[in-house]
């Protein structure tokens, strides 16, 4: 695949033969028929002139933003007992940048912003909060449980030795 001709390689960009010919000489390459073969060299100095054409010759790009975002979901019981679900969405956004062309590897620089941080740990504060607040409600009904079943075990007390006091009359 390392020469082909300008038919075949017009086929493969889907253009035109007559419109690759055009660039190919205003790009400073020496072809001329359909039929001519092209190198990788000729392919490389017509992508360089189109990029200059164009204005996108930046050479490699310095800097790159990926955004992620992932969605959950959180089954959880409200103060009435009923499941609800919660969907709980993160959004990412990291920069890759370029530091100089002898380097290749690219250095992280995080772009979550001190809104988001705060949010991020407002939310978790707000689940510890919640969580407190469960296990102290789950606490008072074991509390109030116990004092029932107390309660109730004094007044069938009181009932036996009534009825033992009216079998003895």
């Amino acid at each position: 695949m390392s020469s082909m001709t300008v038919a075949e390689f017009a086929n493969e960009l889907k253009k035109s033969s007559d419109t690759l010919l055009e660039q190919l000489k205003s790009a400073g390459v020496a072809k001329s028929a359909v039929s001519d073969r092209l190198t990788e060299s000729d392919k490389q100095r017509l992508l360089s002139y189109l990029q200059l054409s164009h204005g996108t010759n930046t050479g490699e790009r310095k800097k790159i933003t990926l955004v992620k975002k992932s969605t959950t979901e959180i089954k959880q019981a409200d103060a009435t007992g009923k499941a609800r679900t919660i969907q709980v969405e993160v959004r990412k956004k990291r920069t890759f940048v370029r530091r100089d062309e002898s380097t290749e590897t690219a250095t992280v620089l995080p772009e979550e912003t001190v809104e988001q941080e705060a949010q991020h740990s407002a939310t978790l504060q707000i689940d510890h909060a919640e969580l407190a607040r469960r296990e102290e409600e789950a606490c008072r009904q074991a509390e109030l449980i116990r004092r029932q079943e107390e309660e109730l075990a004094e007044r069938r007390r009181q009932r036996e030795a009534q009825e033992v006091v009216v079998r003895e009359v």
